[in-house]
């Protein structure tokens, strides 16, 4: 089985507490890019400050998790509340990284599954706040997923042959797949229904799950993806949130299915009749 909890637990345990700190750090730095790329704001500069009364935040308020514990989930200075991103972007991060640590145990591999999984924090909070989803993320997960396609794995047990981390063929094969399947379905949707039922930002990340994932990995992206929008969509229509003709950010949905498949795609994915993805060995 791919998914085996004695694969985290072969590495040190003190591993594990590094892997939810660096999650930690990374879900802070995700929190923020939720905040300022839509908005067009330098990301180095000024540093981190309260959105509603620009007062600077000191280090310990700026602990992920803990300073908003600490602070009661408001501004030190003007009491307002701190958004719900920056505690829910620091815990998904934590949780992922541990799971990247019992997948991949203390590897690079782990560390490349913890980096993906933040980009898609990210992604998935913009697109829900916005409806966007920026340029300067999903191109920069495309090209960071093929350039670490060329990059030598770990042997045996903890790195499959092509699910996730497949070689340069696989990656780009996925690329340009996931591309263009998202593409053409927009393309069909506009011929049918005179207006696009997708936005490129969606192309482009799907494109960069191809990357990371390969051409295998996107339908076990997809088709969760599919499920739970149309769920979702369903669900809001019944409840009078939505209507038919009311666009609905797909791009949380496609990060689920990413995470889906980055953690629980090798196993998934001979059931589903996709070769050239071995699960991982072990009872």
């Amino acid at each position: 089985m791919y998914w085996n909890f004695q694969i985290g637990q072969t590495a040190p345990a003190w591993t594990a507490f590094v892997a939810i700190l660096v999650g930690l750090a990374l879900g802070s730095f995700a929190g923020m890019l939720t905040y300022r790329l839509p908005r067009g704001l330098a990301l180095d500069k000024p540093g981190s400050f309260c959105p509603g009364c620009r007062t600077p935040i000191g280090w310990r308020s700026n602990i992920p998790l803990v300073g908003f514990l600490l602070r009661g989930g408001r501004c030190a200075h003007c009491g307002e509340r701190i958004h719900w991103r920056y505690p829910l972007s620091e815990l998904l991060c934590a949780l992922l990284a541990l799971a990247a640590w019992f997948a991949f145990g203390a590897s690079l591999e782990a560390m490349a599954a913890l980096l993906v999984c933040a980009a898609l924090v990210a992604l998935a909070l913009i697109d829900f706040e916005h409806g966007l989803l920026p340029d300067r993320l999903t191109l920069g997960l495309l090209w960071t997923g093929l350039a670490y396609s060329l990059a030598p794995k770990s042997v045996g047990a903890g790195a499959p042959a092509l699910l996730p981390f497949p070689g340069p063929g696989q990656a780009i094969a996925g690329a340009i797949a996931g591309y263009a399947f998202l593409w053409l379905f927009n393309r069909a949707w506009r011929i049918l229904r005179k207006r696009d039922g997708l936005g490129l930002g969606d192309c482009k990340l799907l494109a960069a799950m191809g990357a990371w994932l390969g051409l295998n990995g996107l339908p076990l992206v997809l088709v969760p993806a599919a499920v739970a929008g149309a769920l979702s969509g369903l669900l809001l229509i019944a409840l009078g949130r939505a209507s038919l003709s009311q666009p609905i950010p797909f791009g949380p949905f496609l990060a689920a299915g990413g995470v889906f498949a980055l953690f629980l795609g090798p196993d998934v994915a001979p059931l589903l009749g996709l070769t050239g993805a071995p699960g991982r060995t072990g009872p």
